[in-house]
């Protein structure tokens, strides 16, 4: 049965079989939902980035993450196609001008907006119970955390090619202050931006968490070499917390059930080395 659903992004009404029977997901972070919502056997092609959970790396790739092999998709026949804003913005315009059956999300910028995805992916999906099933869960699962007595002021670097840091509006500082801590660029109103030199030796900083690209035994002192090398040596004295990569970046509901958690333990971890 077809059935037109209200995408606010688009501030129209998207055209779709409902539920739908067969799913394309250009968003790793609506793939991990779709699957994590009881939705997987519908996901019948996915971008090369979606590796989350194992299972999504057995779907169709249609490419990258900005483009699409279009024969492809035509042969996946898709009810419905999930993609994102910020770097999938031109893909998903063009399409919805193709005339395809694209069902846009915005870039998470809080974690509340992380929450809000899954529900309109479960909505737009057919799984309205067992996304608002998944919500609560999360939620309880960041209810549970415990409090530090003391909100660390901590400094999140990026390997994206280059530095980069988080600011105000993003899950990443979001995550930082739920899990106890507080993101040392929060007054930053850019939600990534390539951190100064200057900006860094003027603030107070008590520990770092640095993401590489890949996880890698030699990360850690590629970090501090690299640390040296933009003048910041007085930061090799401030204790690092490494994560594996592509584990803070990204927007999907694993960021709520396993990222924050993880910071959380890394406050309380440097919380006993100052007693």
């Amino acid at each position: 049965m077809r059935k037109k659903i209200f995408n606010d992004v688009l501030n129209d009404f998207v055209d779709v079989e409902n539920p739908p029977r067969r799913v394309v997901s250009l968003d790793p972070a609506s793939t991990e939902t779709l699957f994590m919502i009881g939705a997987g056997d519908l996901v019948v092609g996915t971008d090369a980035f979606s590796y989350r959970p194992p299972e999504a790396r057995n779907r169709v790739k249609l490419g990258s993450y900005t483009h699409v092999k279009f024969e492809i998709l035509d042969q996946l026949e898709p009810d419905i196609i999930f993609t994102t804003l910020g770097a999938q913005k031109d893909l998903t315009s063009e399409l919805e001008r193709k005339g395809y059956p694209v069902y846009p999300l915005r870039v998470a910028t809080t974690v509340g907006e992380i929450l809000n995805n899954i529900l309109l992916v479960g909505n737009a999906s057919g799984h309205q119970e067992s996304s608002r099933l998944l919500y609560l869960d999360l939620l309880n699962k960041l209810n549970s955390l415990p409090h530090p007595e003391v909100r660390p002021r901590v400094y999140v670097e990026l390997d994206l090619g280059g530095p980069i840091t988080p600011g105000f509006p993003s899950h990443i500082s979001d995550g930082i202050w739920l899990a106890g801590g507080k993101n040392v660029f929060d007054s930053l109103t850019d939600a990534y931006v390539e951190p100064r030199a200057d900006q860094l030796k003027e603030l107070q900083v008590d520990l770092i968490i640095y993401e590489p690209k890949r996880e890698r035994p030699e990360e850690l002192q590629r970090f501090r070499d690299s640390l040296k090398t933009r003048g910041l040596s007085h930061m090799l004295n401030l204790p690092v917390y490494v994560s594996r990569g592509d584990f803070l970046a990204h927007q999907g509901p694993s960021f709520i059930q396993e990222v924050i958690p993880w910071i959380n333990k890394v406050i309380f971890s440097w919380l006993q080395t100052k007693k």
